[in-house]
C-alpha cells in the first residue's frame, strides 16, 4: 500500500527546497515583528509558502525533524501569558508596594539627624541642605555621606538598590513576572547538506522517471510495500505494473544515494536483490547517485539488475529514445492460432521472432519457437513461447524441458501452446512454475 505524501513533497514546500538546492535561498531566518500575532515573521518565504508565520514555523520544524533542514538558535519571543500578545514593555517596580513611580539617583545621608533621601531633595540654591533639619551640609564624610546610586519609590518612599523587573502587556495591560511569560524560541534554518544529493534526485529526476514510466503504460506506486514469500514486508522506492492482457510486468526500483566519493557496495546491491527475489519481482532497477564497485557491478549483471546513475537516467529521459506508449486496457488475451498470437504480441509492441536462438547463462544456445521482447528503454521484457504437440497428451518431461530452457535463458514470462492437452502431472508443473498454458485441439493451428 502506498504511503502518504511526505511534507517535503508538497508543491509549495518542494519549491522552497528547490530554491535552497539552487542556492537562491541559503538560510531561512525569522524576523521580529510586532505587527504579527506571534511576534515574528519569515518575510523571505511567506509569499512562496502562502502561509502564516506560525504555520511556516511548524513546517520548518517538521522539515528539521525529517532531517531535510538543520537549525540554529536565532532569537526568542515573549508573549503575554493571558492574551498571547507580543506587544510588551519592560517595567521597573517598587519591591515593597509594586508602584512604578520610581526615581533613580544618588542617595545621601545626613549624619547628624540620620535623614536619608535622594540627592535632589538636598539641593537648595546651589548647596546641600538637609530637608528635615534644614542644616547645611558642607563636608562629605563629616556632614553627610553618599550611599551610591539607588531607587526611591515616589509612592511609599522606600529606598532600594534593585528594582523589581516586570513585563506589562500593551494589549491587555497585564503586569507579570518574566518567568510567567510564554517563550517562543526562534531558529534559523539551513539545508541539510547530507541530504542534498538525495533531495536533488527526489525532486527532479525521480518525478520525471515516474512520469516516463506512466507514459509507457505503467501504473506507478511510490514507496510501495510488498509482502514477500517469507512473510516479510519490503518497501521499494517505486513499483510499476503494466498489464497487457497476456503478462503483467512488475518493475521494482530502489535508489541508493551516497556521498559523492563513495561507491555502492556489494552488500547494498545484494540486499536489494534479496528483497526483490522474496517479493517475486524479476525486473529490477537500481538507481545510484554515482556508481557501484566492480564486484557489485558484476553481481548486478549476473542477477539482471539494471543499474543507472542519476546522470545516466537524466540522459535517457532527455533523449529521443524516451518514446511513449499509451496505457493498455488489459483485455482477455484471445487467439485461435499461432499466427494470431504473434500478431497480437506485435500489436502490443513486442518484437517477435520465430525459431529464435537465445543463449543461456550456461553458454548453451536454445531454439525457442517464439521469442517476444519489449524494450521500454529501462528493462527488456522477454516472453518465451513453446509449442508442444502429442498424440494424446503432452508429458511432464516436455514441460520440464521447456521450463529449464527458459530458466537458463533468464526468461520469467513463459507461454506454452499445447495440442491437444497436457497430462495431469504436466499441468501441475506448469501451474507451479507459472507457465501460461493455451490448449488447442487442432495441432495444425500451431504450425
Amino acid at each position: 500500500m502506498a504511503k502518504t505524501q511526505a511534507l517535503w513533497q508538497e508543491a509549495k514546500v518542494a519549491d522552497l527546497i528547490e530554491k535552497m538546492l539552487s542556492g537562491e535561498i541559503v538560510e531561512i531566518k525569522p524576523t521580529l515583528s510586532l505587527s504579527t500575532e506571534s511576534g515574528f515573521s519569515f518575510p523571505d518565504i511567506e509569499k512562496l509558502l502562502e502561509a502564516t508565520p506560525e504555520t511556516i514555523a511548524q513546517t520548518l520544524e517538521n522539515l528539521a525533524d525529517e532531517g531535510i533542514l538543520t537549525k540554529r538558535f536565532s532569537d526568542k519571543v515573549l508573549l503575554c501569558p493571558y492574551c498571547q500578545s507580543p506587544n510588551l514593555r519592560p517595567s521597573l517596580r517598587c519591591p515593597k508596594c509594586g508602584s512604578g513611580y520610581l526615581d533613580k539617583g544618588r542617595i545621601l545621608e545626613h549624619l547628624a539627624c540620620g535623614y536619608t533621601g535622594a540627592e535632589s531633595e538636598f539641593v537648595s540654591v546651589g548647596k546641600y541642605v538637609c530637608p528635615r533639619c534644614k542644616r547645611e551640609l558642607r563636608f562629605l564624610g563629616t556632614d553627610y555621606r553618599s550611599l551610591g546610586i539607588k531607587y526611591v519609590c515616589g509612592n511609599c518612599t522606600e529606598i532600594f538598590t534593585d528594582a523589581m523587573f516586570k513585563w506589562q502587556c500593551l494589549s491587555c495591560l497585564l503586569l507579570f513576572a518574566e518567568h510567567e511569560a510564554k517563550e517562543i524560541p526562534l531558529y534559523t534554518y539551513y539545508l541539510n547538506e547530507d541530504r542534498r544529493l538525495w533531495l536533488g534526485f527526489e525532486l527532479k529526476p525521480k518525478s520525471k522517471f515516474i512520469a516516463f514510466m506512466e507514459s509507457l503504460g505503467y501504473e506507478v506506486t511510490g514507496k510501495a510495500s510488498l509482502t514477500g514469500r517469507s512473510g516479510a514486508e519490503h518497501t521499494f522506492e517505486i513499483v510499476a505494473r503494466r498489464n497487457d492482457g497476456l503478462c503483467t510486468h512488475i518493475l521494482g526500483v530502489d535508489t541508493i544515494i551516497t556521498e559523492p566519493n563513495r561507491e555502492v557496495s556489494l552488500g547494498e546491491v545484494f540486499s536489494f536483490d534479496d528483497k526483490a527475489y522474496d517479493a517475486g519481482i524479476h525486473d529490477k532497477v537500481l538507481i545510484v547517485s554515482t556508481g557501484i564497485c566492480a564486484e557489485a557491478s558484476r553481481f548486478a549483471e549476473r542477477q539482471r539488475i539494471k543499474v543507472l546513475t542519476i546522470s545516466d537516467l537524466e540522459v535517457l529521459l532527455n533523449s529521443k529514445r524516451a518514446l511513449t506508449r499509451k496505457r493498455i486496457d488489459a483485455q482477455p488475451f484471445k487467439f485461435e492460432n499461432k499466427a494470431q498470437l504473434i500478431q497480437k504480441l506485435r500489436d502490443l509492441g513486442y518484437n517477435v521472432k520465430e525459431k529464435a536462438k537465445v543463449w543461456g547463462r550456461s553458454s548453451i544456445g536454445y531454439i525457442l519457437d517464439v521469442f517476444a521482447e519489449w524494450d521500454d528503454n529501462i528493462i527488456k521484457h522477454s516472453i518465451a513461447v513453446g509449442i508442444l504437440t502429442a498424440a494424446t497428451e503432452v508429458s511432464l518431461e516436455e514441460v520440464a524441458l521447456f521450463d529449464a530452457k527458459a530458466y537458463d535463458v533468464g526468461i520469467h514470462e513463459k507461454i506454452l501452446l499445447v495440442a491437444p492437452k497436457m497430462s495431469k502431472e504436466a499441468a501441475q508443473l506448469a501451474q507451479r512454475q507459472r507457465i501460461k498454458v493455451f490448449e488447442v485441439e487442432d495441432a495444425a493451428k500451431l504450425t
